[in-house]
């Protein structure tokens, strides 16, 4: 028997093979569509805005997740700075 559903968000996710970003829409509002627009690249000093991030993850030396986009490529630089950025 179909189920009737209702959905609060309809939201998409675009990951690319250099770039990644996201966009979602309230379906009570559908003519407005919010970004993500807070991404910040080259570290917390610099705060050039962005609406897409890198399409990059970084795992920690167990293999866990750490950190995905400017974050990843901004800790991962600091690591290979001090030559830790190797397992």
């Amino acid at each position: 028997m179909p189920r009737n559903k209702s959905f609060l968000v309809v939201a998409a996710f675009d990951f690319g093979t250099t770039y990644s970003g996201y966009a979602y829409s309230y379906t009570h509002d559908k003519t407005k569509v919010c970004t993500n627009q807070n991404w910040y690249s080259g570290g917390a000093s610099s705060k050039l805005a962005s609406l897409k991030t890198p399409t990059s993850v970084l795992l920690d030396d167990k293999g866990q997740f750490h950190s995905f986009g400017f974050e990843a490529e901004d800790h991962f630089a600091m690591l290979a700075e001090d030559q830790l950025h190797a397992g």
